[in-house]
């Protein structure tokens, strides 16, 4: 049997496909789910209290500043920095879960593929060099880290943002229409 990973595969083998790929990510990450879904709720936290402050600024110019109403400026002003502090918090929370959630995916990670190259024969060692073999394992697990521990929030921040926003843009524009 060739063992090389140098050489492109000369047999059709089948592949995973990403859905594939997926469920084996989320049978390794399974442990996590009561962490997973605490870094959920705080990205959704997060989102709103983002959104919410461009909103209650705009509420406040059209409010308070054309009437000049200085205690109403600074009433909202200090309900801002609140709203700001807090969603500073709850980034910080969800930063750390998820970094712990990744760090500890990564540990199981790696522990599956040594075990998986322990079950190898010799003649795999034999025609692979072992600081490749070390190399592509470090590279691909510390991306996958990457991907839990931070592509994936940033990625469904985006989508709850721009969801959240095209939505505040209809409650202040829809209204206004109708007058």
């Amino acid at each position: 049997m060739n063992y090389d990973l140098s050489q492109a595969a000369e047999k059709a083998e089948k592949k995973l496909s990403g859905l594939a790929s997926l469920r084996k990510l989320v049978n390794i990450i399974g442990a996590e789910r009561r962490n997973v879904a605490i870094a959920f709720a705080a990205i959704f936290v997060n989102t709103g209290l983002s959104l919410l402050g461009p909103y209650l600024i705009g509420y406040t110019i059209d409010t308070y500043i054309q009437s000049k109403y200085i205690s109403g400026v600074m009433l909202f002003a200090g309900i801002l920095v609140i709203i700001y502090l807090f969603a500073f918090v709850v980034n910080y929370l969800q930063l750390r879960l998820m970094g712990g959630i990744g760090q500890r995916m990564l540990y199981s990670l790696r522990n599956s593929v040594f075990n998986k190259l322990q079950e190898l024969p010799v003649d795999f060692f034999n025609q692979n060099k072992a600081g490749d073999l070390i190399s592509r394992i470090n590279n691909d697990t510390d991306k996958v880290n990457q991907f839990f521990s931070q592509s994936l929030m940033q990625f469904i921040g985006s989508l709850i943002t721009m969801t959240g926003a095209g939505i505040i843009l209809l409650v202040i524009k829809l209204p206004n229409q109708c007058i």
